[in-house]
């Protein structure tokens, strides 16, 4: 249906162009100052993913469920003043406008799409913007991995570690899987889609876990103690998980668990957002970062909180 992929294909925008902006603005706070041509390329890119973040809160208003507006996916009451303090800190300019604008839409309300005016326009639109932000990923895809190649060869170096890079090709790599799935009208089986999320998320939440235990100063040691905790966790959910044939009981039981796993890693996050932000934790965690992966956690949430397909087994 038009209104679905309307509706879906923008939701994907805001939160994954927001995301992947993010990750170049966490790329050029990590370049060294002799390495300025790495950084203004990462700028570059962020800017591209600004445009495409701006375009999509200009198609969004009153076409994005209700659901993904309040999650706190989108933003968070933290991300204003961390993306204000993180260009403080960095110097790196952040368009705060682009999350004013998002917190201002409106939340499509159950009118059918079929009664928007010019809805065949809009569609055209929106894959217009589909089509611009897989090759605008596709750029940022290559920027990372040759960025990468660069420090594994010892050509330059970065504040930040290699498998960060490696973490945000994952992601990106997921963004345009999910675009092309839209621009191809492919819809994948839901049974086979909740246990390819669950895989993905569970090693992106547990990655998380790893990155804040590292990046939090030696003298926190209740902080790593619990990052560790959450990495322990999330690979004992993908070791349950297998291959991702699971027979329907185990793969309930295993939802259910994982969803209580990340409601609390959710909340690890908030309080740890809200002491940086307070200047009351020690560590190379910046503002907007700590909101970052909280607002992940938050996705997944919601995506583990849709309900159940009939369960048949599959890989995911």
């Amino acid at each position: 249906m038009t209104g679905d992929f309307i509706r879906e294909s923008l939701e994907l925008h805001l939160f994954w162009a927001r995301i992947i902006k993010e990750h170049l603005i966490f790329l050029e706070s990590g370049f060294m100052c002799k390495d300025a041509d790495w950084m203004q390329e990462a700028d570059a890119l962020k800017c591209s993913f600004e445009e495409i973040l701006h375009e999509a809160n200009c198609l969004a208003d009153g076409k994005v469920g209700i659901e993904v507006m309040k999650s706190g996916e989108l933003f968070t009451n933290k991300t204003l003043k961390a993306e204000q303090k993180t260009q403080e800190l960095t110097c790196i300019p952040i368009n705060s406008q682009l999350t004013v604008e998002t917190m201002s839409l409106h939340p499509y309300m159950g009118v059918g799409m079929g009664m928007v005016p010019c809805e065949q326009e809009i569609a055209e639109q929106v894959y217009a913007l589909n089509e611009k932000a897989l090759a605008c990923a596709c750029n940022v895809y290559e920027f990372t991995d040759r960025a990468l190649k660069a420090i594994l060869q010892c050509c330059i170096t970065s504040h930040n570690f290699p498998s960060l890079y490696e973490h945000q090709m994952k992601e990106t790599e997921m963004y345009m899987k999910q675009i092309r799935k839209l621009q191809n009208h492919q819809y994948t089986d839901p049974t086979c889609h909740m246990v390819e999320m669950q895989m993905f998320w569970d090693h992106i939440m547990k990655e998380h876990a790893e990155v804040i235990s590292h990046l939090l100063d030696p003298k926190e040691k209740a902080m790593i103690t619990r990052a560790d905790h959450f990495a322990q966790a999330y690979e004992q959910l993908l070791n349950q998980l297998g291959n991702g044939t699971v027979p329907d009981q185990s793969f309930r039981r295993i939802t259910s668990e994982t969803i209580r796993v990340t409601g609390e890693f959710k909340d690890f996050k908030a309080a740890g957002t809200d002491a940086i932000l307070c200047c009351q934790l020690r560590s190379l965690i910046l503002p907007l970062l700590a909101d970052h992966v909280l607002r992940e956690a938050i996705h997944y949430l919601r995506i583990l909180g849709l309900p159940l397909p009939e369960f048949k087994g599959g890989k995911g």
